[in-house]
């Protein structure tokens, strides 16, 4: 519907859509063929990951560098916020884990914080060591996740308040990210951020 009013309001006019228009139309209509993709995307890997066809392929790999991997794929969005995304996580942090499934829950979670962070704010990726486990971090300075909702925002196609997210929200990633972390024997879940002075922020964290 978005892109259909795009290309609707270019040719209203009789006359031939200024170049600058034409520029600005197909880069919405870009976002919103990104949005599509997502969603597609996010559907057949959550059908295929609820059905047992995605299998794991456990490797020893470094957090450091999934976590950097992660970022260079959402450096466009970030910087479009003029969001800084810092990992703060001491290379010789290692786990077993299959990597793209790895770096699906952290790209998920890391947009997810972009989505919902004010303009010119940091998001943190933080790991350590907990016994035989890696205990991951996410935190941004969001509004954060009421209390009441913590559990259901898991739950796929579950938005909190889907007016507020600006329409890019499918309500799957959270849940694909549930589903991968089950996957490898872990759990996954939201707190406030601890940094916040003011209440604000939320930390992901499996």
């Amino acid at each position: 519907a978005n892109i259909r009013l795009i290309i609707d309001g270019l040719f209203h006019e009789q006359e031939k859509p200024k170049r600058k228009q034409s520029a600005e139309a197909l880069r919405d209509v870009a976002i919103q063929i990104d949005s599509l993709q997502r969603l597609a995307q996010e559907l057949l890997d959550l059908s295929m990951i609820e059905s047992g066809e995605a299998f794991l392929r456990m490797v020893d790999l470094s957090m450091s560098d999934l976590i950097d991997q992660s970022i260079a794929r959402l450096e466009y969005q970030s910087d479009a916020k003029e969001i800084e995304l810092v990992n703060q996580v001491p290379k010789q942090v290692r786990v077993l884990a299959d990597r793209d499934q790895e770096l699906r829950v952290l790209s998920n979670l890391i947009h997810n914080a972009i989505k919902w962070s004010p303009p010119h704010e940091k998001i943190k990726m933080r790991a350590e060591r907990v016994g035989d486990e890696i205990l991951v971090s996410v935190m941004d300075r969001g509004p954060g996740v009421p209390e009441e909702y913590r559990e259901r925002i898991f739950e796929r196609f579950y938005q909190v308040d889907p007016s507020r997210s600006g329409g890019d929200g499918t309500g799957l990633g959270l849940a694909i990210c549930k589903h991968i972390v089950a996957a490898h024997g872990g759990r996954i879940w939201v707190e406030d951020n601890p940094e916040s002075k003011d209440g604000k922020g939320g930390n992901f964290k499996f």
